[in-house]
């Protein structure tokens, strides 16, 4: 296997990568190209906490993101010029409520150089929240780039593609989230939100793919129904903490079929938005958002009751440093996403870590044990 040259480090091997697929491609975004800007800071947060025999390798699979990345025409950086980062950012927000990728993409092409990843982040929060587009993933990358940005460098470049995808699929969005029903204002938080996403009723989608999952949960005033009350009075803060804490529970005790995409989507994306929660104004939508993520895989895919008991049937949970050279070395995207999810989740609730980290360990065997699965969604 060919290597890099140690010359080379690690921020200087990451921004050679971010620089390659920044560029969005002619053709319809793909799963692979969707992820890729997910991939490369996944992978990237992973290598400090990678040991020396596994470096090597775990420094091949970033790089050949790009690599894999390279197929297909790319679209030129337009050339629109704007008087000041208040006149782009308008743009940009226009640009979500037409539906215009060619405006979005100006935009944002214009801004990325000039705006720090943190404010950008913060501008596009509320647009960025409720839209399904581009996979549901763009307030992953929003929420992830400023800490990325300050570690490695500018990243802000990375948004150009998710940004152009999410502009043309504006209009796929969720909407209970905006007009949350006042007559629910009673909640026990945290623990009403357990028991309504403990064991949904089950809903049918048109497929497996993100926002027909979340848009057939939010049919006929389910998702309102079922999370309105839960979501009413926990904090930010809270909700994060039970909505995280159930998506582990997931991985470990539901379907092991749905381990590796909806199980570890199920963390994720709901880990994604919340992280937009502090620029948002109203902090209560995002966690809508989120708990409607949740909602979405156990509603469609949960075929098991969880038991707040998580202990009961666990693996072992692995070393960080275990967890991190499996997942770096790995070829799937979507374990070294969940990984380094779980480890943020762990961080974020110390309470809670030993879930996270057999959680994280569990989706690590579950790909050893089916070495020939393929990547999807």
């Amino acid at each position: 296997m060919p290597s890099l040259p140690d010359a080379l480090s690690d921020a200087e091997l990451l921004h050679a990568t971010a620089h390659a697929i920044a560029q969005p491609k002619r053709a319809r975004a793909s799963s692979f190209t969707l992820h890729a800007p997910l991939e490369l800071l996944a992978r990237a947060a992973l290598l400090p906490l990678v040991p020396p025999q596994t470096r090597p390798l775990a420094r091949l699979r970033l790089a050949a993101i790009a690599t894999e990345y390279a197929e297909g025409e790319e679209l030129a950086p337009p050339t629109r010029a704007f008087p000041n980062a208040t006149a782009a950012l308008a743009a940009l927000l226009a640009a979500f409520a037409d539906a215009d990728a060619d405006a979005a993409d100006a935009a944002i092409t214009w801004l990325a150089p000039r705006l720090p990843a943190r404010d950008l982040s913060a501008a596009l929060a509320d647009a960025a929240a409720s839209r399904l587009g581009a996979a549901a993933h763009a307030p992953i990358l929003l929420s992830q780039l400023p800490a990325a940005s300050a570690q490695f460098g500018d990243l802000s470049g990375l948004l150009r593609a998710p940004v152009r995808t999410l502009a043309a699929e504006a209009h796929v969005r969720l909407t209970w989230v905006d007009t949350p029903d006042p007559a629910k204002a009673t909640s026990k938080g945290p623990a009403d939100l357990f028991e309504a996403l403990a064991a949904p009723a089950r809903i049918r989608a048109s497929s497996a793919f993100i926002a027909p999952t979340m848009l057939a949960v939010e049919a006929d005033g389910f998702a309102a129904h079922t999370l309105a009350r839960a979501c009413a009075t926990a904090s930010p803060a809270d909700a994060g903490r039970a909505l995280l804490r159930i998506a582990a529970l997931s991985m470990l005790q539901d379907d092991p079929a749905h381990a590796p995409y909806g199980w570890s989507h199920c963390l994720s994306l709901p880990q994604g938005v919340l992280g937009l929660a502090p620029h948002a104004r109203d902090p209560g939508r995002c966690v809508r958002v989120a708990a409607t993520y949740v909602l979405g895989f156990r509603a469609t895919l949960g075929q098991a009751r969880l038991n707040a008991d998580w202990r009961t049937a666990a693996p072992e949970p692995q070393t960080v440093t275990e967890l991190a050279a499996r997942a770096a070395a790995h070829p799937d995207a979507h374990l070294a996403k969940y990984t380094m999810a779980c480890l943020t989740a762990a961080a974020d609730d110390p309470p809670a870590r030993p879930l996270f980290m057999a959680a994280a360990t569990y989706l690590g065997r579950w790909w050893d044990a089916h070495p020939g699965a393929g990547s999807k969604g």
